[in-house]
């Protein structure tokens, strides 16, 4: 691979890291909640990372 791809992919890696610390840091969803949004960020990638930013890290009516 070029040294850019993996440039690339190693600034991925991190954004996915810093989102599922986020996510498991978060006291606002439930157990199931936490691992819908893990999956979200895993199989969206870096869309998934984005909306976690914008809509997860809100607060959740309980």
């Amino acid at each position: 691979m070029d040294p850019i791809s993996i440039s690339v992919s190693l600034i991925a890696l991190v954004i996915f890291i810093i989102t599922v610390v986020s996510i498991a840091n978060n006291p606002n969803h439930g157990g199931f909640g936490k691992f819908l949004w893990i999956l979200v960020a895993f199989f969206l990638s870096i869309l998934g990372s984005i909306l976690w930013l914008i809509f997860g890290r809100g607060r959740v009516n309980k």
